[in-house]
This record gives structure tokens, C-alpha cells and sequence, in this order.
């Protein structure tokens, strides 16, 4: 049973591969994603804006997202638990470049 794994399943097709790039699909977004976020919150607290009424704001939006639910307020309190080491993002990242590139 799939949805032992996961909250829902999409079946991305017959061809070979076509998870592991579904895959590293939402792994890029997911990426850049957290790296908006940090940028973010820096510009925010450089121009003395407050972390919570940025979060409020994202949180109430268009940008609201589980991802940035969670790791927003962690990252305005400079806390960075790792649930996804960054190695492993990085790889994903890269893999992502490579398929974008290949396939032009």
C-alpha cells in the first residue's frame, strides 16, 4: 500500500524515471522556496520590520504554504534543525539544473 509512505499518491506515468523527476521537481521548488524565505526575513529585519508580522502577512496570503508555516518562525528565531540534510538538497538541486539544461 502506497499511502503508507505518504499522505496521497499521483502516478506520474509508464515511463522509467518519470517519480524520480516528479521528485526532483518538488524538491527544487521546495529549494528555492526556503531560500525566498530567508531572503526574506533578512530584508525584513534589515529594513526593522517584525518577524511575526511577516509571517502573519505570508502566513494570510497567497504565499501561504505548510513549508513556510513551519520553517519561517524557525528560521526568525536563527534555529535550524535538520530534517533534510543539505547535502542531499544540493544533489537534488543539481540533478534539477541538469535535467532543465538537457532538456532544452
Amino acid at each position: 500500500e502506497l499511502l503508507a509512505m505518504g499522505k496521497f499518491t499521483v502516478f506520474c506515468g509508464t515511463t522509467v524515471g518519470a517519480a524520480s523527476k516528479m521528485k526532483l521537481v518538488v524538491n527544487l521548488v521546495m529549494g528555492t522556496q526556503l531560500a525566498a524565505l530567508a531572503e526574506g526575513l533578512a530584508l525584513a529585519s534589515a529594513l526593522g520590520l517584525s518577524s511575526e508580522d511577516v509571517q502573519a502577512v505570508l502566513d494570510g496570503g497567497a504565499m501561504a504554504s505548510p513549508m513556510v508555516a513551519l520553517k519561517g518562525p524557525m528560521m526568525a528565531k536563527r534555529e535550524y534543525p535538520t530534517a533534510f540534510p543539505l547535502k542531499h538538497a544540493l544533489k537534488d538541486m543539481r540533478f534539477a539544473l541538469n535535467l532543465a539544461e538537457a532538456s532544452d
